[in-house]
């Protein structure tokens, strides 16, 4: 797709490489017309700048589409005479907009706005999920059960309404989801799914065609409970049991779920994140494969559960709770690889090991920024 020579309407801003809109509202949602943005920006070859205030929140399904096309979210500082706003991801103060392009290698406490350090007002246990599965073109195919299967175990509920942009509207329907994303081959498909029930539960969905068949990535961030609720001492079990689920679905490849902190809406606050704590690891059979190991010698040493079918079986590992040990129990699994293996593993679901990656420069993060909560405890902040 060649440059575009209108500029698109939500365009407040365009260099070399980047283009920039800004916005007031209070919460910034994946809309028809931001979807169009982003599609266009990325058509034309750069790269989207989101601007806001700092009191804006932003929605995981927009969250999630901003980072799949390398975009940014910058929050302005008009009061801060020294920097004209800070990376809401990083909390990294920027001389100009346009330096949110460029990358640090480490960041020290002195680099991070002090406004990315307020405490949130409230916070409540999220259990935040990546699972990526493979389904052969060559059998009948229907998408979208790893959303079922969430918002099965983690809100007792059926999802309730998708679509591909904000607001969902349509109802939920697994099959009109899998046609609809059959006739956009062999262009990838993004949707999103949400669920109605006491505990809010959004998720998103990616499917690519690749020489294996399809790959669908799945996405999902439920509310478990706050201070005293009885679902949060059971995230742990929760994540357990997503993650055998979707063992059962399709080629599994590979998933894990974290415990975190966030807002009673699920919506991203341009705040320093709370370290997320892993929780479970699930392996697929092709992750087996590339570890070039036995499920079941992996289980006995690791600990865990052999899962899916007993041909070609894989492993759930739990690793830890949201009191902490998961990021320990994981480096030292995962230290017991050798390069090339461990390549090979994280190679099998990419979009999974963005998500593990993700997760530690989030605690990477919660570590560079002094108020920052240790771990994953719900709570309520001033």
């Amino acid at each position: 797709m060649g440059p575009s020579f209108a500029p698109h309407p939500l365009e407040d801003g365009a260099g070399p490489g980047w283009s920039a809109t800004e916005t007031r509202a209070p919460v910034i949602a994946l809309t028809a017309g931001m979807s169009d943005y982003l599609h266009r920006v990325t058509g034309d070859g750069a790269r989207a700048i989101v601007i806001s205030g700092p009191h804006s929140r932003m929605t995981p399904v927009l969250a999630d589409a901003l980072a799949a096309v390398r975009g940014h979210w910058v929050i302005r500082t008009p009061e801060d005479p020294a920097a004209v706003g800070y990376d809401a991801r990083t909390g990294r103060r920027l001389a100009q907009i346009t330096d949110v392009l460029s990358t640090t290698a480490q960041l020290a406490a002195s680099d991070l706005h002090p406004v990315f350090l307020r405490a949130p007002i409230s916070s409540r246990l999220q259990l935040v999920a990546t699972i990526s599965t493979r389904h052969r073109v060559s059998r009948p195919v229907r998408l979208g059960g790893v959303i079922e299967a969430a918002t099965e175990t983690l809100v007792d509920s059926a999802p309730s309404a998708w679509g591909p942009t904000e607001p969902l509207v349509a109802a939920w329907d697994r099959d009109d989801l899998t046609e609809r994303t059959r006739r956009r081959m062999p262009t990838e498909s993004r949707w999103a799914a949400r669920a109605s029930a006491d505990h809010a539960l959004l998720s998103t969905l990616q499917v690519a065609r690749t020489s294996e068949g399809l790959e669908e990535t799945t996405r999902v961030w439920a509310e478990l409970g706050g201070p005293g609720d009885a679902r949060t001492a059971d995230a742990a079990l929760f994540a357990r049991r997503l993650l055998a689920r979707a063992a059962d679905i399709g080629m599994p490849l590979l998933g894990i779920a974290f415990a975190t902190i966030g807002a009673p809406d699920l919506a991203v606050r341009p705040l320093t994140p709370a370290t997320p704590e892993p929780l479970a690891l699930l392996v697929g059979p092709p992750g087996i494969r590339a570890l070039g190991v036995d499920a079941a010698s992996w289980v006995a040493q690791h600990g865990g559960t052999v899962v899916g079918s007993p041909r070609i079986p894989g492993a759930l590992v739990p690793l830890g709770s949201v009191d902490g040990g998961g990021w320990t129990r994981l480096t030292e699994m995962l230290g017991t690889l050798d390069g090339t293996r461990l390549s090979a593993l994280l190679g099998v679901a990419p979009e999974v090991a963005a998500a593990l990656r993700t997760a530690d420069a989030d605690a990477a993060a919660s570590s560079a920024a002094p108020a920052a909560p240790s771990s994953p405890r719900p709570g309520s902040e001033a």
